[in-house]
């Protein structure tokens, strides 16, 4: 296709609050070399340009399919040619995943996505994609949240947040703004094969709905909104009834309905794979009705959901990315970098710069700092002038339940436990006030960070 020398102006509604707040922050464009992408990258590219804002883009290679690297190349060639600078990512997909090639798919580009250092990540969706997503989760008989719109920001972690400034527009109108603007985009061939459910929705069943209901989409579009809406209650409700980030606080005196709709959304609140319908009563049942001295463990997508001191909560089996600290032992050594990674299933420890707060930034700068899990008799001193304590009875205190105590990455200084999350910074490595800091920060996908 001929490329032009025009830019698609796309214009983002007057008073459009998520717009304002996108352009607070630099802007990622997720960009595939597609045609939505591509008319999303040239319309943030002359924003960017008239208004003096940060833009970058990123594609990511999921070696999929033969033409993968002449996409790749496509997409530098045209971040080049718009001086915007492009990361390539690369990603390994595991084939096995029991989330099947697309859902892998798009879980390698979310993380990707998450990690990124700008604040914000632009994706191309636009109202079609919204009409299908809706479409395919109705008929997959998902609840609530899976029929609700995608939303035009959505926190990603607590760094990022996914802007999508395209949802008002049509696939038509998208097309069309690009040849009028000679823009060259590349074509997936996989998008053509009835094989996947959504390519089947887009080219055997929507034009029998178009000939037949001509504002389908919007219909549809307009439905997910109400959806919304009415999930954003929910959410409120399970709020009301116990859920707090990662913990459930399970209520005998809950009604079925309720305890069912809490227990939903604290899966989804950690990433988890909603089970059926016969399986989540089942679940709310064992863990509601269950004495806390039950012992229940119920294994769920990769995870155990256990009962524990009168709350629900997720544990990861343990996984050998850390050894047992203490004098002996192996170790993740730490030299002042700013960011530590333990494995995927244990996430990473990131140092933050901070006045006033953390580690004494002068006690770093010498010493043997290293990164270890428990190895049993560890102690602490919270405060100045208190007696030392054990961190045993620190976890127990602090509610960290059995399990999860073992994936606690600790920070040592020659043997002396300096840092464990959640729990704090031993008394006589504490910053002073006014003073420089390094403030240790574990964070895991799917969990709020602990200090």
């Amino acid at each position: 296709m001929p490329r032009g020398a025009g830019r698609p102006e796309v214009r983002w509604p007057p008073g459009d609050a998520a717009a304002a707040q996108a352009a607070e922050g630099a802007v990622c464009v997720g960009f595939s070399g597609g045609l939505d992408s591509t008319v999303l990258l040239h319309a943030l590219h002359a924003v960017a340009r008239a208004e003096g804002r940060e833009l970058s883009a990123v594609h990511v290679h999921h070696g999929l399919s033969p033409n993968a690297d002449r996409w790749a190349a496509h997409c530098g060639a045209e971040c080049e040619r718009l001086r915007i600078p492009l990361t390539i990512a690369r990603v390994a997909l595991d084939r096995a995943s029991p989330l099947g090639l697309e859902g892998e798919a798009r879980r390698a580009r979310y993380a990707i996505y998450a990690a990124r250092p700008e604040p914000f990540v632009a994706l191309a969706h636009h109202r079609d994609d919204q009409a299908e997503t809706v479409l395919l989760q109705l008929l997959r008989g998902t609840g609530l949240k899976g029929v609700s719109a995608m939303p035009r920001l959505r926190a990603l972690n607590d760094r990022v947040t996914l802007y999508r400034p395209l949802l008002d527009r049509s696939r038509e109108d998208l097309e069309a703004q690009a040849r009028a603007a000679g823009l060259a985009w590349i074509d997936d061939e996989s998008n053509e094969s009835l094989a996947h459910d959504r390519n089947y929705l887009r080219h055997a069943v929507a034009p029998l709905l178009d000939a037949r209901f001509p504002t389908w989409r919007l219909a549809l579009a307009r439905f997910a909104s109400h959806a919304s809406e009415a999930q954003a209650l929910l959410d409120v409700l399970a709020a009301m009834d116990g859920l707090d980030e990662s913990r459930l606080r399970l209520d005998a005196t809950l009604p079925l309905e309720r305890r069912t709709n809490a227990l939903r959304t604290f899966l989804d609140a950690n990433g988890l794979a909603m089970p059926s319908e016969a399986r989540v009563r089942e679940m709310a049942r064992q863990l509601y009705d269950a004495r806390d001295d039950a012992g229940i463990r119920i294994e769920h997508h990769g995870v155990i959901l256990t009962r524990y001191r009168g709350e629900a909560r997720i544990e990861t089996p343990p996984v050998p990315a850390l050894s047992q600290g203490g004098e002996s032992g192996e170790r993740i050594p730490w030299r002042g970098e700013p960011r530590v990674d333990l494995g995927s299933a244990r996430g990473s420890v990131e140092f933050e710069r901070a006045i006033g707060q953390g580690v004494a930034a002068s006690r770093t700068r010498e010493g043997d700092w290293y990164l270890a899990a428990r190895g049993g008799g560890e102690r602490m001193r919270l405060a100045a002038g208190r007696p030392s304590r054990t961190l045993k009875n620190l976890l127990q205190e602090h509610g960290v339940a059995p399990l999860e105590r073992e994936r606690l990455p600790l920070l040592f200084e020659g043997g002396r436990l300096v840092w464990a999350p959640g729990i704090g910074i031993a008394a006589e490595y504490a910053c002073a006030p006014g003073e420089e800091g390094v403030k240790p920060l574990w964070r895991v996908a799917g969990k709020a960070p602990l200090c």
